[in-house]
């Protein structure tokens, strides 16, 4: 988006799921759910919960307006006072991937007509 441009808004979304199903679904799914299994689930989520809070900390070092919001399996980092290019360059920079979370852009109008 341009930045000059004042006829949208543009608000981003960063979404950090903790899990992906099949960890998950090695456990729920299984009718013989081996010990084995559990530990790697516990490694996989310790390793999963780190990745996603050096993103947070990543993001919120260039950039201090989020609101940012726990909900049962993610979190949620919001503004519509950052550019999403900008967003992801730095995220890039850092060696993060797009598969590791998903980003959502919306663009509201602020006046006038398409």
């Amino acid at each position: 988006m341009d930045i000059n441009n004042e006829t949208c808004v543009q608000k981003i979304r960063f979404i950090f799921d903790f899990y992906k199903s099949q960890p998950l679904n090695l456990i729920t799914k299984s009718k013989n759910v081996k010990p084995e299994a559990v530990r790697n689930l516990s490694k996989y989520l310790a390793n999963r919960l780190d990745r996603i809070a050096l993103m947070m900390e990543t993001l919120m070092k260039v950039h201090d307006n989020w609101a940012i919001k726990g909900k049962k399996n993610m979190i949620i980092m919001e503004t519509d006072t950052f550019d999403f290019n900008a967003a992801l360059n730095t995220l890039k920079e850092k060696g993060f991937k797009g598969d590791e979370f998903v980003l959502k852009v919306e663009y509201t109008r602020k006046w006038g007509l398409l």
